[in-house]
């Protein structure tokens, strides 16, 4: 059954932008030091715009894209000190990746080269800010038939009405190769959307309610990648309290009606979440955020072998400990689907750590470390009952900054899966360069 979504009334509320900034799209200023070889493009928890408190404008990192790689760069977030206007961007590169296909024997290795095109905008209007961001991609393999184009965009209207109402509208979209997925030369492609339209109520100084409409999509080109291809549209509803600090409580609930879009094995679902996500401003050099939640998936039918539920959520922390080096650290645990056999689901914990030195203003060193558990909990009717899987990927990366407006990345990274099943392991290691404009 097709469910209706909710992306025709986000890009209603697109419309309303200026037709320029429509055609707009990516990170826009020059590439941080320290940023643009080993860092995704955002952290699953705590990404919240400081005046907009509760709204999810900046979509959480998947378990899939966190380990794979290129991350899509586009962001809606507006950077402090980000320059108004709009930005061109340009960027091409080169990795040598000596296990093309994650497999266990038979490893091939491969060059692969990638030119994007890409743009931003970033602009006030009264109380009102746009920022939008896209970039089309074009990745070449050397001796493999994988060549892919993607095309990844980020878009949201930040907006205020006086003094108490204020929120976001927003779209996005992220499309890239699954590495985590890869069983027997299989490669994935996944492509994963979100809409959000959110609304808050000022009762006060520090009280807000909050509002708001979302929709997610994930499409995966193979029926066994995490969480297979769900699409949800859902209301949520919450308030939250704010410090005049920084600090921060917002509690949330959520219902939504899915659906999996790439196989006749599920069926219809209903979906709840309850979450508590908190910030804390520890003081000038160090922010703590944290969410915990618990999510219900229900399925009709026969299907109902497949519902699952638990406890989700995370927690970070940001340490500036010197006015040159920055220390993230963070735990994650999700739940996903699983649509192979007959019942069962999938739960992620990682933890990640990710250090940066900049060295001088122009040039950073940075890391980051990611460690990934993956377990199929009671399932039936397949050989990946019991199965486990544990990732291990480390990241090098160095950034030099020749030019204000161009940027050079050096990257090396290894990955490494250790999997109960058959055949399933692997090792890779990767090497990169990358150059990149910006107008």
């Amino acid at each position: 059954m097709k469910k209706r979504t909710l992306r025709p009334l986000v890009l209603g509320a697109a419309c309303l932008l200026p037709a320029a900034a429509l055609h707009a799209q990516t990170a826009g200023q020059s590439p941080q030091p320290g940023q643009l070889a080993v860092q995704p493009t955002a952290e699953p928890v705590g990404q919240y715009m400081g005046q907009s408190m509760g709204i999810s404008a900046i979509v959480p990192v998947s378990p899939a894209q966190s380990i794979s790689q290129p991350f899509p760069p586009v962001s809606a977030y507006p950077d402090e000190g980000e320059p108004l206007g709009l930005r061109l961007r340009a960027r091409g590169g080169v990795e040598r990746d000596s296990n093309v296909l994650r497999t266990a024997t038979g490893e091939q290795s491969d060059t692969i080269t990638s030119l994007g095109l890409g743009l931003r905008y970033n602009q006030r209007f009264g109380q009102q800010r746009v920022v939008i961001d896209a970039e089309a991609a074009r990745f070449d393999f050397d001796k493999l038939g994988l060549d892919y184009t993607t095309l990844n965009y980020a878009g949201a209207l930040y907006w205020r009405l006086g003094s108490r109402w204020e929120g976001v509208a927003s779209a996005d979209r992220r499309q890239f190769r699954d590495v985590t997925t890869n069983v027997g030369g299989i490669v994935n492609r996944r492509t994963e959307r979100n809409e959000v339209i959110e609304a808050n109520y000022r009762l006060g100084a520090s009280l807000r309610l909050i509002a708001g409409a979302l929709n997610s999509q994930v499409d995966n080109t193979t029926i066994n990648a995490w969480d297979g291809s769900p699409q949800v549209s859902s209301i949520r509803l919450g308030a939250g309290y704010e410090s005049g600090t920084g600090s921060s409580l917002v509690a949330r609930y959520r219902h939504g009606d899915g659906e999996y879009r790439n196989t006749a094995a599920g069926s219809d679902f209903k979906e709840r979440e309850a979450e508590l996500l908190a910030r804390w401003v520890v003081g000038p050099k160090t922010t703590v955020n944290g969410r915990i939640g618990r999510l219900e998936r229900e399925h009709t039918g026969a299907a109902v072998t497949r519902d699952f539920s638990g406890t989700v959520g995370g927690i970070n922390a940001t340490w500036d400990a010197t006015a040159k080096t920055r220390l993230l650290v963070g735990w994650q645990r999700d739940l996903g689907a699983y649509l192979l056999g007959t019942g069962g689901y999938q739960r992620s914990e990682r933890f990640y750590v990710a250090p940066v030195w900049r060295i001088t203003t122009q040039t950073a060193l940075s890391a980051r470390y990611e460690r990934d558990r993956r377990t199929w909990e009671n399932v039936t009717g397949s050989t990946d009952a019991g199965r486990a899987d544990t990732f291990n990927v480390l990241a090098l990366g160095v950034d030099w900054q020749p030019r204000r407006n161009v940027g050079v990345g050096l990257q090396y990274r290894t990955e490494e899966r250790d999997s109960s099943a058959a055949g399933a392991n692997f090792r890779a290691n990767v090497l990169g360069l990358s150059v990149r404009l910006t107008i």
